[in-house]
């Protein structure tokens, strides 16, 4: 068995695989040092107890996370492929675009087993709680997410419904200009709400554009932002109107750390 480990700014990924199979996964977000959130999440998921035999490690804080400790072979793989390689693994794709949505976003073109970065926007997850922070007070990801589920992105979101009936090429629940009708009397939960829905269609949007530019049709969502409710309507969408089709996959929170896993069978350097 094979531990994946994406020790990354905000949370630690784990997930184990053994020939191929995924055995187990665990989000862990990130509440001290990264080696004590590693620390954490392999006693609260039970994973140190399965019969691992090798780690592979991924991720910004990759290098300080204390994998070491484990006292196993070990080896370090590209996050980008890691990304790109779990993307085209879980959707069965062997070309997409791949779009890890962190703290921030990376788009990764997966075209039989070559990983190609196409770059990035420091638009997420982090932009998303920063913003919440600032302008609503909300301190943890579960609170501006709540909030935000209780708020209507109408009352702040130009869209285009609100100019003209729509058409068959634009659904007029779709955005002419985010947070443009916030108002005073615009409630917390509102603006949460279209915070959120700013993320979620700027990563759309610069997917679609993505996929155009190198003649891709698949989208392949990554990342914790994926598991909210108000991503899958979003990305329904997205589909509905846009050439793409935006899938988020099994284990999307996880992913990085099963694309770690999976490189790993091919890296020869252990330590």
């Amino acid at each position: 068995m094979i531990l994946g480990i994406d020790a990354g700014t905000s949370a630690v990924k784990l997930a184990v695989l053994d020939e191929g199979r995924v055995c187990a996964t665990h989000y862990q977000p990130n509440h001290d040092t990264t080696a004590h959130t590693l620390q954490q999440a392999l006693e609260q998921s039970k994973i140190n107890a399965l019969p691992i035999t090798h780690v592979s490690v991924t991720g910004l804080n990759g290098s300080r996370c204390g994998a070491e400790c484990l006292g196993l072979p070990r080896c370090t793989v590209s996050e980008l492929d890691a990304i790109g390689c779990a993307g085209a693994f879980l959707s069965g794709k062997s070309e997409a675009l791949v779009v890890n949505m962190g703290t921030g976003t990376t788009f990764v073109l997966a075209q039989n087993g070559t990983y190609t970065h196409l770059g990035g926007t420091g638009i997420g997850g982090g932009t998303l709680m920063g913003l919440g922070r600032g302008l609503l007070g909300v301190h943890t990801p579960d609170e501006l997410f709540q909030l935000a589920n209780q708020g209507d992105m109408g009352h702040v979101d130009l869209r285009i419904g609100d100019l003209f009936v729509g058409s068959e090429t634009l659904d007029p629940t779709l955005t002419s200009s985010n947070l443009a009708k916030a108002s005073p009397d615009s409630t917390h939960a509102d603006w949460a709400a279209g915070l959120l829905n700013l993320v979620l269609e700027c990563t759309g949007t610069m997917a679609m554009l993505a996929c155009g530019a190198h003649q891709v049709s698949e989208v392949v969502l990554l990342g914790a932002l994926t598991q909210l409710p108000q991503a899958k309507e979003r990305f329904q969408v997205f589909t509905r109107f846009y050439t793409p089709n935006y899938q988020i996959v099994p284990n999307a929170d996880c992913a990085t750390a099963i694309g770690t896993a999976l490189l790993a069978k091919e890296n020869q350097t252990w330590i």
